[in-house]
């Protein structure tokens, strides 16, 4: 029998997004499963837009926890704001709230989810993929699919 995500703990997804110095913007997530210590870390260099870095951390933390096959997640990121936006308890700018909506969705699409802030000290590994260059950035890729229930 194939065990499903739905029989484990939910999944702990951390994201932060840092400038670089020509300008774009770099987002990294990480994946880690607590029972097993599986870990994977994604790193993305983006063109500079709109939405806000933080949000798009979030949504790339999101989308990565879909397609894992994450039926649970537990997202913590770095930014106070962007998590009260998410979770209503603060106006959302114009400007954020297409990322907003996005972000709002895809946490309704998971069984259960919870957003919540972590003092950018206690975002290290996320952080540290952030800020390394490409080529140091470890990239594990021992975390299995889920079996869909």
């Amino acid at each position: 029998m194939v065990a499903t995500q739905a029989d484990r703990g939910p999944l702990r997804v951390t994201a932060a997004a840092r400038p670089t110095s020509d300008g774009r913007l770099t987002v990294a997530v990480v994946l880690r499963r607590l029972e097993s210590g599986a870990c994977r870390v994604l790193v993305r260099t983006m063109r500079p837009n709109q939405a806000p870095a933080a949000h798009r951390a979030l949504l790339a933390a999101l989308w990565a926890a879909r397609r894992v096959g994450a039926r649970r997640v537990a997202v913590e990121i770095d930014d106070g704001e962007v998590v009260a936006q998410v979770t209503g308890r603060t106006e959302t700018p114009p400007s954020a709230m297409v990322a907003v909506l996005q972000s709002r969705a895809l946490l309704n699409a998971f069984d259960a989810a919870t957003l919540r802030y972590i003092p950018p000290e206690e975002n290290d590994a996320a952080f540290a993929a952030a800020a390394a260059p490409r080529s140091r950035v470890p990239i594990y890729c021992d975390l299995p699919l889920w079996a869909a229930s």
